[in-house]
Formats: structure tokens, sequence, C-alpha cells
């Protein structure tokens, strides 16, 4: 089915364009949220005006995210976690810790925006890339110390 995009969505395009998507994505997603139209003759007049808005909710959007993506920065995650005399955690230390502990300090970041390669399994200091929007990414360190005895 083609649809006129009313605002950008990732993955598929900004305001204004005309796409084809399947016809379920389209009545299920995109129409209920208010993204798009069905490509209709009438509603293809009115792309300009949707390209325009979908440009400035881009750069909107945009300037958010760099001023998040600053603030961000190097930004430290510490985390304390029981591990043997090795060093070994007996848990480990996986995308939703990070999250939650960013989220504690004042941001907003969704536990898909934490990108490891690999669950954190070991005591140490790792560099860990956070999705920020579209390509736009910045890098915390996660600091994971041995949990305090009693």
């Amino acid at each position: 089915m083609k649809v006129l995009l009313i605002k950008s969505v990732e993955d598929l395009g900004l305001g204004g364009d005309i796409v084809d998507v399947a016809d379920g994505y389209a009545r299920n997603y995109l129409f209920p949220r208010n993204l798009a139209i069905k490509a209709t003759s009438a509603a293809i007049k009115s792309v300009e005006l949707y390209r325009s808005r979908a440009l400035e909710e881009q750069a909107r959007i945009s300037d958010e995210s760099q001023k998040l993506a600053d603030r961000l920065k190097g930004f430290a995650v510490v985390i304390n976690a029981a591990a043997d005399d090795t060093g070994h955690l007996y848990g480990r230390v996986n995308e939703r810790h990070i999250a939650e502990i960013i989220n504690e300090a004042g941001f907003d970041i969704d536990i898909e925006q934490v990108l490891l390669s690999e669950h954190l399994k070991a005591l140490g200091e790792y560099p860990v890339s956070v999705k920020i929007y579209g390509d736009m990414r910045t890098e915390i360190v996660v600091r994971i110390l041995p949990e305090e005895e009693e």
C-alpha cells in the first residue's frame, strides 16, 4: 500500500515521503499513530506541507538529541556487583542495569539505546555506546566495582 508519511518514521522515511509498505503495517501501526495517510491524489497535493513540518520537527529533534549527547558524553555509570577473587561476576551487567542507572541520574534513555556487544561479566571499566537518535551516538563509561562486604 502506498502511504504518505505525515511525520518522519525512523528506518522508513521523512514526513512528506510517499512509501510503499505492507497493508497490515499501515493499518495497524502507521494510521493509528497518525504517522501516515493513504496516498490519494488529494493527499499527494499536500506533500510540501508535510515535508516542511517534518523538516522542522527533524531539526528540533536533532537539536535536542545533540544536547542530550553532549550531556551524556563521558558520563560514568558505577555498578557494585558481587564477584569472586579473580574478578569474575557471579551475575552479569546488561543493558537494563545500565539504562536504569542512567535514568536515575535524570536522563531519559531506553534499554534499546544502550549498545553492548556482550554482557559484562568481570570487574573493570568499559566504554559503552548509547544510541541517541538515528546515527547519533555517544560513549559513556561503565565501572564495575566489587560489592562492599558487611
